[in-house]
């Protein structure tokens, strides 16, 4: 019996051990050397939608986090810029600083957080998983700098995210990071109260004849995007947000008002960042940035 045990004892800390070897064997295998790992910069080049709306929808957060923030124009912006306005120009390479920085950042604290502990990135070619988790990623694919070291996790407690990039909004991340169960019922998955930080926002009350009008509360107010830090610097995009306010809407100036609320940190737009990343890059993509 006690020479079974033993027997036990070695061979499972031989298949440890082996595991343990292949885990970091694995990845240098998957790369040929006949191409160049793709930088950060490049796997960065072609911003996602989703990042660009962050600026939109979480103003000060998205300012605070990306040195480059101000140069970066939304579509908004664009709408109103001449087409030889050399601020076209500038704005493309700042969201592509700011989406590199962003994506670096991220990663690092998916690895920080342990993330991968609980979400792998490799969809398996058995079991119909391409149906569950999207598309098998081959080793061109992987041969960037995001993926050092791979990010295959250790187990399944939550979904794959390989091909994660695009699926929800941000909105729908920036939800679940709050509170996991409200948009995943049954998710075992904590809730991360550090990526928020408490100040103060602009918000509108309904309008009286609407809320009349269709059963909803005259106390129901909807947010204006961007969580201040100070409540004197929510009283002066209430200002702002006022005065940009047509004369013949005049009414709707008397709606605005300041309360206390919570957004995202820059840390946590990182993190979704790089989750609307995730499976969007290929090596078809690849593209040296200075071109």
């Amino acid at each position: 019996m006690d020479r079974f045990t033993s027997v036990l004892l070695v061979a499972g800390l031989g298949c440890f051990a082996l595991a343990f070897v292949l885990s970091g064997l694995y990845p240098w295998l998957i790369t040929d050397a006949k191409q160049a790992e793709a930088t950060i910069a490049e796997v960065a080049y072609n911003v996602t939608t989703e990042f660009k709306q962050m600026k939109e929808m979480y103003p000060v957060a998205f300012t605070d986090a990306y040195p480059t923030a101000d140069e970066c124009l939304t579509d908004r912006d664009l709408a109103s810029a001449d087409d030889d306005d050399p601020r076209r120009a500038k704005s493309d390479d700042a969201w592509r600083a700011a989406h590199a920085f962003a994506l670096q950042a991220g990663r690092d604290t998916y690895v920080a957080e342990a993330c991968w502990h609980c979400h792998s990135q490799f969809v398996r070619p058995v079991a119909n998983e391409t149906q569950r988790f999207g598309r098998i990623r081959n080793s061109a694919d992987e041969n960037n700098a995001l993926q050092r070291p791979m990010m295959f996790g250790t187990r399944r407690v939550g979904p794959d995210l390989t091909n994660e990039g695009g699926k929800r909004s941000n909105d729908w991340h920036v939800a679940h990071f709050n509170d996991p169960t409200g948009t995943s019922p049954g998710s075992i998955m904590p809730a991360y109260t550090w990526f928020f930080r408490d100040g103060h926002q602009v918000f509108r009350t309904i309008d009286p004849e609407s809320a009349e009008r269709t059963g909803i509360a005259t106390s129901r107010r909807y947010p204006v995007p961007g969580v201040y830090a100070t409540q004197a610097d929510a009283e002066a995009a209430l200002q702002r947000a006022s005065e940009a306010t047509p004369d013949n809407l005049s009414a709707e100036r008397e709606r605005l008002l300041v309360g206390a609320s919570e957004g995202p940190t820059p840390n946590a737009l990182n993190v979704i960042a790089y989750l609307q990343w995730l499976g969007t890059w290929t090596d078809d993509d690849r593209r040296e940035p200075q071109q």
